[in-house]
């Protein structure tokens, strides 16, 4: 089965989703579950050295950006 991930754009479409659910047509995810699996796969994706190193990057970035406006 296909997985996909669709923006509600009306209140009715929840309960519509529900509707099609009861009927065994579709299954409804937790958001919240799949953010965390993606997290999971994500997991050791890089080095932690190379987290540190992008870690120092971006905070001097930021302080570049601050310095920048005042």
């Amino acid at each position: 089965m296909d997985t996909i991930q669709i923006e509600l754009k009306n209140k009715n479409a929840l309960s519509i989703l529900k509707s099609l659910e009861k009927a065994k047509m579709i299954k409804l995810l937790d958001s919240n579950k799949q953010v965390k699996n993606s997290l999971i796969t994500l997991k050791g994706s890089i080095t932690q050295d190379r987290a540190i190193e992008l870690a120092k990057e971006i905070e001097k970035s930021r302080n570049e950006w601050d310095e920048r406006i005042t």
